[in-house]
């Protein structure tokens, strides 16, 4: 079984929502976006411990528009996909099916005016809400339903220590209950009379029993005489009340989970939260289990993060699923690239892109999940990006935006470096999250007259066509654009986002005046032999740089090497053309 589809309609900061699930689900999006809002959205539905006075909203809980529309109802939907396989849980959703697709159940939340309240709604009292199943409000959804399929929050502000140590909320007490039911009552009995010898022992030395004589003394001072005869114990003897008081220690028993890290005291809650899953599991008391962790990062270091949720994410077990919420890169690169929602706003609703159906080949699904975990997730987090191919880009790009006067970090602008010139898997990524993005590639002339930079111009809008982010174009224009020389063509895709250099990077930082100088300086410096640097002397002097040359003794120093020296020596100095419009291409749309 899993989750497949979350719509909400009119609920605080969400006018219209629909999203596409996957498996596991990691939210994410800024402060005050509606990530808590949407895993409440989901607990008015599935979750069996939510009072129904919890589910009675209030009329703040409508859509934030001004003035609020309360004869519009608040609207929650979950779909449920692949349980045919499942014979309980094909048993209790098969009355909840669609009309559309039998294959889909579909869970409804209705908060709603009631019918016979005649004018305005006024307070909450003049709304009601329902809970039905396969788009019928007549077909009610039991309390069994949300006992089978069920959901467990684990809030920001969440106290792991607290609920690893109160009895009511433990995890651990129905693994503790089952475990001493399986034990001999004589057994028992014996390790209640060794503890309470035990505690006579520790009754009898001096220390003790002088202190425990003034407690006793103090509380039957307050208490007059209700005397509640207070004992100083290692546990209570009473058998049945004995494995209460069995708790979690760390360090090899030496330290209660109280003297634990904040961390340590969530990795234990998680851990026994999915035990708690599979043991109700096996007792037949639920199908499924859906687990939501609020930030999680809050706790965890940087690398237990990647371990911890790495663990998770990997789990395929059918009976549960796994959503987070985070600000954290470091856990949304190890999360697999189609559980991804990004939440952001328009500045009257907030609105969702899910990567769930992100339509990418499970090869550019690699290569997007790779570069992800191994450099940085921060494409997720973005405002904005630019693609470019190399090292020396990366580097220098955001030095050419501040000599333009903007900070990149500033406008949430990120550069991508791709590692070569496939954009393509990269640019339905942007595309998919609603990402402003420019793209700084080269030309690439080829012998037989052809540019390798206009194929994969071409091959990017045409996979935007596909996807829907672009209109078809005529035959006319397609043999237009395949017919334009370098400058015609590269005006013309400049409107879509693309920016295209006639040579390499390196090469057009030589022919821009303002650069030229400070490249020379660097290569000067490589003490290179009397050939080279009478070269470098009649570049200086005005001579056309030759690219074959010039790139030769790059190669001899390394573009990184060579990219980490010009950002040092190129501040406030304008980029060439085409990077200076890229940079402005994102920036306009950003701001």
């Amino acid at each position: 079984m899993r989750l497949s589809k979350l719509s909400v309609r009119n609920f605080r900061n969400f006018r219209e929502l629909d999203i596409a699930l996957s498996g596991n689900g990691v939210l994410l999006g800024e402060n005050a976006i509606g990530k808590s809002n949407l895993l409440f959205a989901i607990q008015l539905i599935l979750d069996p411990m939510l009072p129904d006075a919890a589910r009675q909203l209030r009329l703040s809980d409508f859509f934030d528009a001004n003035p609020p529309n309360y004869d519009q109802p608040i609207e929650v939907s979950l779909d449920i996909s692949d349980f045919g396989a499942d014979p309980a849980l094909n048993a209790l959703l098969t009355d909840f099916r669609t009309p559309t697709n039998p294959l889909v159940a579909r869970l409804t939340y209705l908060y709603r005016k009631k019918a016979d309240v005649a004018g305005p709604v006024r307070t909450s009292a003049d709304c009601e809400f329902l809970l039905y199943g396969g788009g019928d409000e007549n077909r009610g959804i039991p309390g069994k339903v949300r006992r089978r399929i069920a959901i467990d929050v684990l809030d920001a502000l969440r106290d792991a220590e607290g609920q690893l140590g109160s009895w009511r909320s433990s995890p651990l007490r129905h693994l503790l209950e089952e475990a001493v039911a399986a034990i001999d009552p004589v057994d028992i009995s014996k390790v209640s009379a060794e503890l309470a010898a035990a505690t006579t022992t520790l009754e009898t030395l001096p220390a003790i029993r002088t202190l425990e004589n003034a407690l006793r003394a103090d509380i039957l001072q307050l208490a007059g005489k209700a005397d509640i005869d207070a004992r100083l114990r290692f546990a209570p003897t009473d058998p049945l009340r004995l494995f209460r008081a069995i708790a979690m220690f760390i360090d090899g028993g030496k330290r209660g989970i109280s003297e634990a890290s904040l961390g340590s005291a969530n990795v234990a809650l998680i851990a026994l939260k999915l035990a708690e899953f599979a043991w109700r599991r096996r007792k037949n008391e639920r199908n499924f289990s859906l687990l939501c962790i609020e930030e999680p990062e809050a706790h965890l270091h940087p690398q237990l993060q990647r371990s911890v949720f790495k663990k998770l994410f990997e789990n395929n077990d059918a009976t549960q699923s796994l959503i987070v919420t985070s600000h954290s890169p470091t856990l949304a690169a190890v999360a697999p690239l189609r559980s991804i929602i990004l939440l952001k706003t328009d500045r009257t609703s907030t609105y969702a892109r899910s990567l769930a159906e992100l339509p990418v080949t499970p090869d550019e699904l690699d290569d997007l999940e790779n570069y992800l975990d191994a450099t940085r997730a921060e494409l997720l987090f973005s405002r904005g990006v630019i693609f470019v191919e190399g090292d020396a880009e990366e580097a220098l790009l955001p030095v050419f935006a501040k000599s333009m006067g903007y900070s990149l970090d500033d406008l949430g602008i990120t550069v991508c470096n791709v590692a070569g010139t496939n954009f393509r898997p990269y640019v339905k990524l942007a595309a998919a999250l609603n990402l402003p993005f420019s793209i700084v590639t080269d030309w690439d002339p080829q012998i037989d007259g052809s540019a390798l930079g206009r194929r994969r111009t071409l091959d990017i809008y045409r996979d935007y066509i596909q996807s829907g982010y672009a209109a078809a174009v005529a035959p006319a224009q397609w043999q237009q654009w395949e017919a334009m020389d370098f400058a015609g063509f590269g005006s013309a895709f400049a409107t879509f986002g693309v920016f295209l250099n006639d040579h390499t990077f390196e090469v057009s930082v030589a022919n821009t005046l303002t650069l030229r100088n400070p490249l020379l300086d660097i290569l000067e410096a490589q003490g290179f032999g009397s050939t080279r640097t009478s070269r470098l002397k009649a570049w200086r002097n005005g001579v056309p740089v030759d690219a074959v040359q010039l790139l030769a003794m790059i190669a001899d120093i390394g573009k990184g090497r060579l990219s980490a020296k010009l950002a040092k020596m190129t501040g406030g100095l304008a980029p060439p053309v085409y990077i200076a419009g890229a940079i402005k291409y994102v920036v306009d749309r950003v701001q």
